[in-house]
Parts: C-alpha cells; structure tokens; sequence
C-alpha cells in the first residue's frame, strides 16, 4: 500500500516531536559523559601528583621542598590551578628513618570542567599517600 500525502506528514510529525523529546536528553548525557571523564582526569592527575611527591620526599637524599615542587610541575603539566600541597607532620625533613609521613594533593573539582555548571562544582578532589621515610 502506497502511503497517502497525510500520512506522510504525519510521520514527519511524529519525527519533528521524537527530535525535540530526544535530543535534550543527548546532550545532556554528552555533557556529563565530558563532566565525568574530566574529573576523572583530575583524580588521577591528583593522585599522581602526591604518589610522586611522597617518592621525592621519602628518598634519603630527598626534601619536603624538592617533593612539593615534583607535586607542582605534575599539576602544572595537567594545567591544574588552584591546588595546595600538605604534609604531615609539617617538618618531614627533621623525620628520622623508618618514620611514616603524610602528603595530601587538594584540587579544586571544577578546574577542568568543560561546562562550569556541573555537579563537581565546589568539590574538591583530594588524594592522601603516606609513605615511610628512608
């Protein structure tokens, strides 16, 4: 059976309405998808930064300041702003070997966010390591 012109616009119609329905709903979860894999971004790059800032610190021959710095240019690289560094106990150099210490990365959560809007806003993301001093 050979469609009728108003059959026709009807389907055209109905297409119009699914269109408008629908497509909010893919961008929206477009949007998120990107929200998502850019915090996860600044979750491993966060986590990498303290990893590589507790191994500079806990070497023998390694400092708080060369280990904060290690911290710095990992987040820096990543384009991360905003970040602070801490250690626990304040004085990680004075620690005695076999001693373990704390360093904590804090990353504002919509630093890289690609709409300003979502739900990472406010957040902060932060990564705690605590290693052994040699």
């Amino acid at each position: 059976m050979r469609p009728t012109p108003r059959s026709a616009q009807y389907r055209k119609a109905a297409a119009v309405v699914e269109l408008a329905i629908c497509l909010p709903v893919i961008v929206l979860l477009g949007f998120a998808s990107l929200e998502g894999a850019s915090m996860l971004f600044v979750r491993e790059a966060t986590i990498q930064a303290a990893y590589e800032a507790a191994k500079t610190t806990a070497k023998a021959s390694g400092n708080q300041a060369a280990g904060a710095l290690v911290a710095e240019e990992i987040l820096a690289a990543r384009k991360l702003t905003a970040s602070s560094i801490s250690f626990s106990p304040a004085d990680v150099d004075s620690l005695p070997a076999g001693t373990p210490f704390s360093v904590e990365v804090s990353v504002p959560g919509d630093s890289r966010s690609v709409t300003g809007i979502g739900p990472f806003k406010g957040l902060n993301i932060q990564a705690r390591l605590t290693m052994i001093k040699e």
